[in-house]
């Protein structure tokens, strides 16, 4: 018995999200009852997505390419393997600055009290 491919990203498929800046697509299928929030990101070539903040945790697994996670004005360097945890209300985007694409998977969830 092998595994099921439940996700992949598909970029001819996916939507156009913050402000046109990136293309994403949901991680796991619909009617999969997750306990977070989930996106696949998409840039291809150079470009920026849109900096935002939102008050919930959330982590980046960046699949494909190399680029920048930008936390509150700081830039890390990511590629693929790389776990990127951006703090609730962090003013974050991802930066491509290269010609190839660039691939992550978000999830968000509520901030939860100890």
């Amino acid at each position: 018995m092998g595994i099921e491919i439940i996700s992949r990203f598909d970029p001819l498929t996916a939507k156009s999200a913050h402000a046109g800046t990136i293309l994403a697509s949901g991680v796991l299928p619909t009617g999969l009852n997750a306990p977070f929030e989930h996106a696949w990101g998409y840039l291809n070539g150079p470009g920026e997505m849109e900096p935002h903040t939102h008050h919930k945790e959330e982590i980046y697994i960046f699949t494909k390419g190399n680029g920048f996670v930008k936390v509150d004005g700081v830039r890390y360097p990511v590629g693929p393997g790389d776990v990127a945890y951006i703090p609730p209300d962090a003013l974050h985007s991802v930066l491509n600055e290269g010609q190839g694409v660039l691939e992550w998977a978000a999830f968000w969830w509520i901030i939860m009290e100890n």
